[in-house]
């Protein structure tokens, strides 16, 4: 009597190769699915596992079982690769305020405040040589007057981009609660959802190496499945619960005590390092063009305040002494529409009377102010250059940033990516297989009815 148990060897291996078949068309469907990786039918021969078998005896089985699915997953590769992605965000996040910050200089150019200021030591050389003319008194009038504007216009520029990032902050913090709600909520299905897992733990995936774009964080393996999430030590997500952040302010901090967020990279880490007080970007060029604005107050007023106006007062200042920033500086109220009291004659030391009310040695000292050392064009020169450095070393990390990320990426892709020509081979194995069994089945089949049928009817 043939074995019966070829059936169940049989049957095994139909299911298993189903099974198989079940597995490849989902890895094929999702072969362009973000964050997918590919999945397995793991199988083991039924004699793995010794057991009484009832048609078999005992301690022998036949076939083939599904011991589970698993998925193509490097953990280490995968943690690289999420942190890669984060420092990635950050350095695109620099590259882009840096960027936005040299185009609010824009220099070199004809409307920069570099060109603003050659016209502004020009106009005094012109009533220098022309000291009674109140049309050159009135062209250095107009000629600071625009370039106070100018200094105005970066600083609100300046202003609008710190702004900007302390609302991108408020936004982030907002994204960054969504994505660690998900986690937590997808840690949960997981332990409830076990025949789900693999496909839930690609999107879990998928969310952690967005939030470590947007804060850095880093995952964690926990209990059943789950895992959780640290932005700079401290948990976001903690299987399945979450928590909080706020950017309320421009600084990101935990919504349940306040404390700052010290995020080691992404976003959050590059707009800290864009709005935070005295070392920012942002408040470093907004001290550094404040400086400047002062030296031209203070260096412009010492000479004019000891030159002599057309009617040999002297005394006045040229700027506004109570208005120092770049943001508020003016002129005075001495010279402010008056012309004629810019102080272009040069005192004659130990005075007190002057003879040169109309010399013009006073406007001509001022280009000692303009080729100073410490002079506001050197100081803007140096913050131009500062700026130019800053902004093209931030542009080759951002692009050496850019490789590494792309080269990890591939690395970890190279392990879960599913490749339709391995999945199309894994397919014709398993149709092969399948078939296999099926013809195996149909031989019990024709034997157990040659011996139910035939047995005991020979010679009749």
């Amino acid at each position: 009597m043939p074995n019966i148990s070829a059936i169940y060897s049989s049957l095994s291996g139909l299911q298993a190769q189903r099974r198989v078949m079940d597995v490849t068309a989902h890895n094929v469907a999702n072969a362009t699915t973000p964050g997918y990786h590919r999945q397995r039918a793991e199988l083991q021969a039924a004699g793995a596992r010794m057991g009484a078998g009832i048609f078999a005896g005992v301690g022998r089985q036949f076939g083939v079982n599904v011991v589970g699915t698993t998925r193509s997953f490097d953990e280490l590769l995968e943690a690289r690769s999420v942190r890669e992605e984060g420092a990635r965000s950050a350095a695109r996040l620099t590259t882009s305020v840096l960027d936005h910050t040299e185009g609010i200089f824009a220099e070199p150019s004809d409307t920069g405040i570099a060109t603003q200021l050659q016209a502004f030591w020009g106009a005094w050389t012109d009533v220098a040589n022309n000291p009674s003319g109140l049309a050159t008194r009135t062209a250095l009038l107009q000629a600071a007057d625009t370039l106070a504007n100018s200094l105005h216009r970066t600083a609100a520029d300046l202003q609008s981009l710190q702004d900007t990032a302390a609302a991108r902050v408020v936004t982030l913090s907002k994204d960054a609660n969504g994505v660690a709600a998900e986690i937590a909520v997808i840690n949960q299905q997981i332990v409830g959802a076990p025949e789900a897992a693999l496909d839930l733990m690609d999107q879990r995936d998928l969310l952690v190496t967005k939030l470590s774009a947007l804060t850095g964080a880093v995952s964690r393996p926990a209990g059943n499945g789950q895992i959780d999430v640290y932005i700079g030590g401290r948990a976001i997500v903690s299987g399945p619960l979450s928590f909080d952040l706020d950017g309320t302010g421009g600084t990101l901090r935990w919504a349940v005590d306040n404390m700052v967020v010290n995020a080691p990279s992404g976003e959050a880490s590059a707009l800290a390092a864009t709005i935070t007080p005295v070392t920012g970007i942002v408040p470093r060029y907004l001290a550094a063009l404040d400086d400047i604005a002062n030296t031209i107050v203070t260096q412009v007023n010492a000479v004019h305040f000891a030159g002599y106006d057309q009617a040999g007062v002297t005394g006045r200042n040229f700027f506004d002494p109570a208005l120092t920033t770049a943001a508020t500086i003016s002129l005075s109220v001495d010279v402010a529409g008056l012309p004629m009291n810019v102080a272009a004659g040069a005192p004659v030391f130990p005075g007190p009377v002057a003879p040169g009310a109309l010399d013009g040695e006073q406007a001509r000292a001022m280009s000692l102010v303009a080729d100073g050392l410490l002079g506001p064009d050197t100081k803007f020169q140096a913050l131009i250059s500062s700026l130019a450095v800053e902004s093209r070393a931030a542009m080759r990390r951002s692009d050496i940033q850019e490789q590494v990320a792309d080269a990890t990426r591939k690395e970890a892709d190279s392990v879960g990516a599913v490749s339709i020509d391995e999945e199309m081979a894994q397919l014709t194995a398993a149709q092969r297989a399948f078939e296999a069994s099926a013809r195996v089945l149909s031989a019990v089949d024709e034997m157990l009815s040659t011996l139910i049928h035939s047995t005991g009817v020979v010679g009749r």
